[in-house]
């Protein structure tokens, strides 16, 4: 079930953990897969930033954002997908 409490103490750890600025950025990005919402893939999200950089992520992002909404390649995996091929 939804727990908005829990939800809220996420965004707050989340905060403290890793600054105001990234997760605004991260939680952007996981608007365009529909992620907004799930603490741990905005984490992952910050993670992949600090690991990768911003500018990997940024263009998987892209890429992803050009799919149509309807269009099953606008998901999460498939901007890990992207980034791991960028990365090699």
């Amino acid at each position: 079930m939804y727990d908005p409490d829990w939800l809220e103490s996420e965004w707050d750890r989340l905060e403290l953990a890793y600054g105001s600025k990234s997760l605004k950025k991260a939680r952007k990005y996981a608007k365009i897969v529909f992620e907004e919402n799930d603490s741990q893939v905005v984490e992952d999200i910050i993670t992949m930033m600090n690991t990768f950089g911003s500018k990997p992520v940024k263009k998987a992002f892209a890429i992803v954002a050009q799919k149509r909404i309807d269009n099953p390649k606008r998901c999460y995996a498939y901007v890990k997908g992207i980034l791991k091929q960028l990365q090699e």
